[in-house]
């Protein structure tokens, strides 16, 4: 189960290195659908591998909640997370990602999911910290200005943390197959006015291999397979030992970054990555903590995920 949680990390860490490949042949908005696309029909081939014809009853509402799970999950966290990247670094956009937790925990406290204790609150102000060290002052040169970028990045986390709000409620009632192939159906469907134009005007005979195995392992190793390795391994491991994994996602994005694209590793993304780990790290050992109180057992606090209490989203990147 370690080794599984640590190949779905490595996929999401290098699925931003894959998105900045396909951003060299395909615009922000194209290879979102493209991606999405190529998602939902590898969840559909599998949804009728192991289920046959669909079989799919829901009511209205049970409608209207899947669409909720699509747009947050799919449609506008993948046109925030890819447009974001393509303005931005791998770098911040590992760290940016890393935020879930703390972007979860936000929300959670504004619809009254969650109370708000002092070290959750200081956990907060020290990512956030992170994120200003990172995307203001001065830019070295050749850097660019990666302000706009970060910012859409941030607004991806947002909208994927209400997702992963939405998909704890669901979890007892669907499995992984069933939500995500669901999800990426609907998602795609939304995503056709904001991005079937981009698709008809790509020259797809001046696309390079680079772009095109960018494309092909966002849909593979960032979409799918890492998803359906999380809903595996959250069977069998603890909460904690899951979310460990996140606080290594962000250095391998960032090594990936610099040695695959050259980028370069500066104070600032030490310094901000630094606080915005701190940061996740004090907000989940409080929330760690306080589900450890709500189930007692025989020999200390057993590992579940009891109402109230959130699960660890660090690893989700989108």
């Amino acid at each position: 189960m370690h080794g599984l949680m640590f190949i779905a990390t490595f996929c999401w860490a290098g699925n931003i290195v894959a998105v900045k490949e396909g951003l060299t042949g395909f615009t922000p908005s194209a290879l979102t659908q493209l991606r999405v696309a190529g998602a939902a029909l590898v969840f559909a081939v599998i949804y009728f591998f192991r289920h046959g014809r669909p079989r799919l009853r829901l009511s209205r509402r049970e409608w209207g909640f899947m669409v909720l799970v699509a747009l947050s999950g799919v449609t506008f966290n993948q046109l925030f997370f890819i447009s974001g990247v393509a303005r931005s670094s791998v770098a911040h956009a590992g760290l940016i990602v890393a935020l879930g937790p703390v972007m979860v925990l936000v929300l959670s406290c504004l619809l009254r999911l969650e109370a708000l204790t002092v070290p959750k609150f200081v956990g907060m102000l020290i990512s956030f910290a992170g994120v200003a060290v990172l995307t203001l002052g001065k830019r070295a040169p050749g850097n660019g200005s990666y302000l706009k970028g970060d910012l859409i990045l941030l607004a991806g986390s947002a909208v994927f943390a209400y997702y992963t709000i939405l998909v704890k409620e669901a979890a007892d009632r669907y499995d992984a197959v069933t939500l995500n192939g669901v999800a990426y159906a609907i998602g795609l469907v939304v995503l056709v006015p904001f991005a079937a134009r981009s698709v008809f005007q790509v020259r797809w005979e001046g696309i390079h291999s680079a772009a095109w195995w960018g494309l092909g392992y966002a849909i593979v190793f960032g979409s799918v397979v890492p998803y359906l390795i999380f809903a595996v391994v959250m069977a069998e491991l603890t909460a904690a030992r899951v979310a460990a994994f996140s606080y290594i996602q962000p250095v391998i994005a960032t090594g990936l970054g610099i040695w695959l694209l050259h980028e370069t590793l500066t104070l600032k993304i030490i310094l901000g990555g630094i606080l915005i780990i701190a940061g996740v790290y004090i907000t989940e050992r409080e929330r760690g903590e306080e589900a450890a109180e709500l189930i007692p057992g025989p020999g200390g606090p057993q590992v579940a995920s009891p109402a109230g209490a959130q699960p660890p989203t660090s690893i989700l990147s989108p």
